[in-house]
């Protein structure tokens, strides 16, 4: 079998495009819904939103910081909604509107499976 170079460099960057979502933020009246434009993330982006997640003491241990991770994924993925939100606004979604928005967002099992090597299994939303 031959194998053959890729011509095509954009088939290796993330997308710049960004997909957009109609969530709903009420359970109570699904017609009440807001719009949220995610944004495709790279290698680096993983790195990055790992250092936010994990916690490591000077004596080795670990720990998991949940907050630091959806903070940096909702700052540096979310690129806008409508209606229009802030960073600081987007900080203080309450818990409904957050969970709808996280589940667009890769969850932190996935970014695990990222760092490991899961791109390559599906693992990029």
């Amino acid at each position: 079998m031959t194998k053959t170079i890729v011509a095509n460099k954009n088939l290796l960057m993330r997308r710049n495009d960004e997909q957009k979502h109609e969530i709903g933020i009420d359970p109570d009246d699904l017609n009440l819904v807001m719009e949220v434009w995610i944004r495709d993330v790279s290698f680096f982006d993983i790195q990055k939103a790992a250092q936010e997640m994990f916690n490591i003491s000077k004596d080795g241990e670990m720990s998991l910081n949940l907050e630091g991770y959806y903070k940096y994924a909702f700052t540096n993925w979310v690129v806008r909604t409508n209606p229009s939100l802030s960073t600081q606004e987007l900080m203080k979604l309450k818990g409904y509107v957050g969970e709808q928005i996280s589940a667009l967002l890769p969850s932190p099992n996935e970014l695990g499976e990222m760092m490991s090597g899961g791109f390559t299994k599906g693992g990029n939303k």
